[in-house]
């Protein structure tokens, strides 16, 4: 079926998911490709099983010699009660149709036009020493990749593999994205999965998802640039995106990228259950220069290659004519799948389509007021510290791993159309059995993030149900 952006429109107007090309809702002709690329990605793991990938990642190196150099000046007390004059998107209570764009009453503090300008850049890890007087060890000093493949300074192919692919319910959901981004095509989404593969090893993801937002710019946090926040009309999880927040600092890309990573890596793990999620990326007050156009790049680039087909719809929030010839630059870049779930807002009435006004941000004139950000708790990692235990959960991974590639081996030579058969079953059972090893071995390989400390993701995190407000 061929994704149009009535066709978007149309499913939250009615409110009703459109389930074909999902997992779960494959026709055979796209099992029987699905069964195809599996073959070719099993074959592959077979013949390089010990292939290694140098890391080659300046984003890692650069943030560690570079991120002292950014830092100036003084620190800045947010309060929770704060709040920021801005353009807002304007809820009128018993107004049915003539919402637009207004100037909330809200009282004028100047913290966020000083966060922004100050471009101190200090890592959470140096905030907590620095406010605690000494040294606070929130993660153990040094990283390693695996028991099994313990050398930093490169990755093994077959494990970068599967980390990312047992990061979902079941591994189809992230095989299948690419099929979908290739037109069906599987021999290009083969490569393209390889590409990929090679890209997060050698970027080395599993040591920013291991180090969390603790090696993360503190004010970006406390900006809150990019958050998950609810959920929208279809159930899907709801991030929202703030363009304004953008640091001018950010044109050093380095630090946003590793920002941004952070969070598409964070936002894929905990809702691991779900095959796409809804962005509202806040374009009021834009202007060139909180919009820089290598940083619009790199995230487009995510959202198409390396994280493809994981949007349900993108609701871009404008009030500025100048938008209009960033768009210009940015819509080459776009391809036809993410172009087609692409909408804009201009009035509040184009957001509600899509999401209720209990999940809209209360700073856009919503009801859904989003928690601040909290420091980390000493003790909240001390599972990074437990080798003895990151190790057995490591073994039992990879056997559970073994167990879904020899139960997939079978299933793709023995695919006979029929979506229930013996084969799919065990495949699917492996499957599940996998997905309860990578949770267990996630507490000992990936950081508590903001949504721990925010009680949004449980003890295995994992995404909660968000209360409808």
């Amino acid at each position: 079926m061929t994704i149009t952006q009535a066709s978007v429109i149309q499913e939250y107007k009615t409110r009703t998911h459109n389930t074909d090309e999902s997992p779960g809702y494959f026709t055979t002709d796209e099992l029987q490709k699905l069964a195809n690329l599996w073959s070719l990605i099993i074959d592959y793991l077979a013949a390089n099983k010990d292939k290694q990938v140098t890391v080659n990642s300046e984003l890692l190196e650069r943030v560690k010699n570079t991120w002292p150099d950014l830092r100036q000046d003084e620190t800045i007390d947010m309060q929770d009660n704060e709040q920021v004059t801005r353009r807002a998107w304007k809820f009128t209570k018993g107004e049915s149709t003539v919402r637009k764009l207004g100037l909330l009453n809200r009282k004028p503090v100047d913290h966020e036009r000083q966060l922004l300008e100050r471009h101190v850049c200090e890592t959470t890890q140096e905030y907590v020493d620095r406010v605690s007087g000494h040294h606070v060890p929130l993660l153990p000093t040094s990283y390693f990749p695996s028991f099994k493949y313990p050398d930093n300074a490169t990755r093994n192919w077959r494990d970068v593999f599967w980390a990312i692919a047992s990061a979902k319910q079941h591994p189809d959901i992230w095989v299948h994205r690419y099929l979908r981004a290739n037109g069906w095509d599987t021999n290009k989404a083969f490569v393209c999965i390889q590409s990929v593969i090679e890209w997060r090893a050698a970027q080395a993801l599993d040591q920013i998802n291991w180090e969390g937002d603790i090696c993360l710019g503190f004010d970006e946090q406390r900006l809150g640039i990019l958050q998950l926040v609810g959920h929208d009309k279809l159930g899907f999880p709801l991030t929202y995106l703030r363009v304004r927040r953008i640091m001018p600092r950010a044109n050093q890309l380095f630090v946003f990228k590793r920002y941004l990573i952070h969070q598409f890596e964070t936002i894929q793990h905990i809702t691991r259950t779900h095959s796409r999620i809804t962005m509202l990326c806040d374009f009021t007050g834009f202007s060139m220069d909180n919009t820089p156009f290598n940083i619009v790049h790199f995230l487009v680039t995510l959202g198409t290659k390396y994280y493809p087909e994981c949007t349900s719809v993108l609701v871009l929030l404008v009030d500025s004519w100048l938008f209009a010839n960033f768009w210009s630059l940015i819509r080459p870049f776009l391809d036809a799948s993410l172009s087609a779930r692409i909408v804009f807002a201009k009035t509040i009435n184009n957001v509600l389509v899509f999401i209720d006004e209990s999940q809209v941000p209360e700073e856009l004139g919503g009801l859904n007021k989003i928690d601040m950000v909290k420091v980390p708790e000493v003790n909240e990692n001390c599972k990074l510290f437990d080798e003895k235990r990151r190790q057995m959960a490591e073994i039992e991974w990879r056997e559970k791993v073994e167990k879904f590639e020899e139960a997939t081996r079978i299933w793709c030579t023995r695919f006979n159309g029929d979506k229930s058969d013996t084969y799919s079953d065990v495949r699917d059972n492996a499957a599940h059995e996998l997905d309860r090893a990578e949770c267990h071995l996630g507490q000992f390989t990936r950081a508590r993030t903001q949504y721990s400390r925010l009680n949004i993701v449980d003890s295995n995190g994992q995404l909660r149900p968000f209360p409808t407000k």
